[in-house]
């Protein structure tokens, strides 16, 4: 019920009028309840009319321009996606309306969207948010898919990429994947190696377990200090590096590049690893039983044992960094310290994902482009493990992938309206215009990529050919409170640990495991 003032003549200046609406027609009623007289009725709707149009259009139906109403959330895709929507309407005949907003403000201004009468028909969420939206029925679940092709796209996602809900379902399409492991230049590895074929090698490291990886490590940094040949076994192969270094590998000074006064880039993704040991998905964190956490402690501490090893063997800007005060210090050992690093050829390795190209790209456009990816290697047992399925070997060959977020249909949409969004979100990842937006406009990893699909980032190529191949590990980190991994586990790392240079004691290291399960 709408409530106006208006000013005609033979109506007192402070007439209110209450626009009313019964089943035979719109009436007005005057000041005290009383319907007004035809004739004044009629004066005061032509008012309205030229005073007060937008009375008339809330009265009824609301008067769409558009087929789909898309409420966008990734912010540096909005204007291809404007461009995008362009092209879907030359091809289709059909109107997108986007609205994009930044994911900081993203869940207020959606709510107030979602409960209007101009709702989105479809929009994004990252697999946090999305419980709420869920909760309050917003989230179109896959049995409910109308066009059977959708239907089968969803289907199609890996089970480890899929929005779920309560740890089951799948409602939603991911824009894009993004995953992180051990970034090497291959033209490096190539000379280290003394090879000009890493086709076996490669095979071999995925395959190899974490003693293996410790053999090799101190092996390549006997090489990098002395020039030497070194010898080392993956998953049983014997493997000699060069006799001698090569202009390229002169360079090098550490095995790893480690930004150590950045929590996030240990305590974020590093931490992950332990937390995929016990938890199976975003929603497993959340909502579990709290003893569950308990089972966490040895996972926690063997990932420690795993950082102090790689920790004694770190590049940096003017040779090898050993642990200590500089190690934590911003200006010799921050995260664009560390990129730079590793741009330069001075690290062999960087634990990173497959954002950083742009980023080595300006130190040095040639080393980007040799860029691949290798996984990490875990400390675990599979007695250490209790997630279902997931043993030493999967993790040990396998990256963490994860999506940051999802197109979802409005389940509280008209069935027309379901099929407009639908078709649009089909066309989007089958259609040639919209796979060339996504690989080329918003530089995204297709969740439905396969080996055809080639991109301009080697990384992004790399999670590709991990995603064929089904080594991928779920990034249950995601559901973490961020201040855990800055202000607990990340903090613990930089402060206690970090400073010191020795060996980090097993006592030490149960401690920090105990105040991050009790965090």
């Amino acid at each position: 019920m709408f409530q106006y003032a208006v000013y005609i003549a033979g109506i007192k200046a402070n007439e209110r009028l209450v626009l009313i609406n019964s089943k035979d027609e719109t009436c007005f009623k005057g000041k005290g309840g009383k319907e007004m007289k035809k004739s004044a009725r009629y004066l005061c709707l032509a008012a309205l009319t030229g005073a007060a149009a937008i009375c008339l259009t809330g009265c009824g139906k609301v008067k769409k321009d558009y087929d789909v109403y898309f409420f966008n959330q990734k912010s540096e895709i909005a204007e291809s996606l404007e461009e995008l929507t362009d092209k879907y309407e030359e091809e289709t005949g059909k109107k997108v309306k986007v609205f994009t907003v930044g994911t900081t403000e993203g869940s207020e201004t959606m709510r107030s969207e979602l409960k209007s009468k101009e709702y989105p028909t479809l929009f994004s969420s990252n697999a946090i948010a999305f419980e709420e939206w869920k909760s309050a029925g917003y989230a179109t679940p896959v049995e409910d898919i109308q066009n059977e092709e959708m239907k089968s796209l969803y289907e199609s996602v890996p089970e480890a990429l899929r929005l779920q809900f309560e740890g089951e379902g799948n409602y939603g399409i991911p824009y894009n994947m993004e995953g992180y492991g051990l970034i090497v230049d291959e033209q490096m590895l190539k000379e280290v190696m003394g090879t000009e074929d890493l086709e076996a090698f490669t095979e071999d490291y995925k395959a190899a377990d974490y003693e293996e990886f410790q053999n090799m490590v101190i092996a390549l940094d006997a090489f990098i200090k002395d020039g030497t040949a070194q010898t080392f076994t993956l998953n049983g192969t014997e493997y000699t590096t060069a006799d001698e270094k090569t202009e390229l590998t002169e360079k090098l000074n550490g095995v790893f590049a480690v930004a150590g006064a950045e929590k996030w880039t240990y305590g974020n993704h590093f931490g992950n690893y332990p937390i995929s040991t016990v938890y199976e998905n975003v929603y497993d964190v959340r909502e579990s039983d709290p003893d569950k956490a308990d089972q966490l402690k040895t996972p926690l501490v063997k990932s420690l044992q795993e950082l102090d090893f790689l920790t004694r063997y770190t590049a940096g800007p003017d040779g090898a960094i050993e642990r200590g005060p500089q190690y934590i210090n911003s200006t010799v050992n921050g995260y664009d310290q560390a990129v730079q690093t590793f741009a330069e050829s001075k690290a062999l390795f960087i634990k990173n994902g497959n954002w950083i190209y742009t980023n080595v790209a300006k130190v040095d456009q040639n080393v980007a482009d040799r860029l691949t990816m290798l996984p990490m290697k875990v400390n675990f047992s599979d007695e250490d493990i209790s997630v279902e399925g997931l043993d030493v070997e999967k993790m040990n060959r396998s990256i963490p992938e994860f999506v940051s977020q999802y197109y979802i249909i409005n389940a509280k949409a008209t069935d027309e309206e379901k099929k407009e969004a639908e078709d649009f979100l089909l066309w989007l990842n089958t259609s040639e215009t919209g796979q060339d937006y996504i690989v080329n406009k918003f530089a995204f990893v297709p969740f439905n990529a396969d080996e055809s699909t080639v991109l301009e980032n080697p990384l992004s190529n790399a999670l590709i050919t991990y995603k064929v191949a089904d080594d991928l590990l779920a990034n249950p980190f995601d559901a973490v409170p961020s201040a855990w991994g800055t202000e607990c586990y990340g903090k613990y790392i930089m402060e206690d640990l970090f400073t010191n240079p020795d060996e980090w004691s097993e006592e030490e290291l149960e401690e920090i495991a105990d105040e991050c399960i009790d965090y």
